[in-house]
């Protein structure tokens, strides 16, 4: 299965989770959220506050400096950022529904957009 994304900015954070529980077809098993993209990711973490994904896109950019970067398109921090971040998750279903913990929302990570981007999605008993 296959989730379609279009970010608006150079980096975001887009919460997924409502798109992936809609597409849950099985009662209990494993989610895997896979991003076929080296300049993107994938993360779970607080989907309460908005100033969480703002805090974490802070700390990323200053994990990322301004180097002499060798990559020719100008985009390696978004290559770096995706490595920190990774690319896949799984996720527990329980009675038709991701056993997420009570604050918790699944974000694709967008650092090199705006674009349209594609998350693969695999579900097993």
């Amino acid at each position: 299965m296959e989730i379609s994304i279009k970010t608006n900015n150079k980096q975001e954070f887009v919460d997924i989770t409502n798109k992936v529980s809609e597409l849950i077809k099985i009662e209990n098993g494993i989610c895997i959220v896979y991003c076929p993209h080296t300049t993107a990711g994938l993360t779970i973490n607080e989907g309460a506050d908005p100033n969480v994904k703002q805090d974490m896109l802070n700390a990323l950019y200053e994990l990322t400096p301004k180097l002499n970067y060798k990559h020719m398109e100008g985009n390696s921090p978004a290559h770096i950022k995706s490595s920190l971040i990774g690319n896949s998750l799984n996720i527990i279903i329980e009675n038709g529904e991701l056993k997420l913990g009570t604050w918790q929302s699944i974000y694709f990570c967008e650092f090199d957009g705006p674009r349209a981007r594609k998350i693969y999605l695999k579900f097993s008993n």
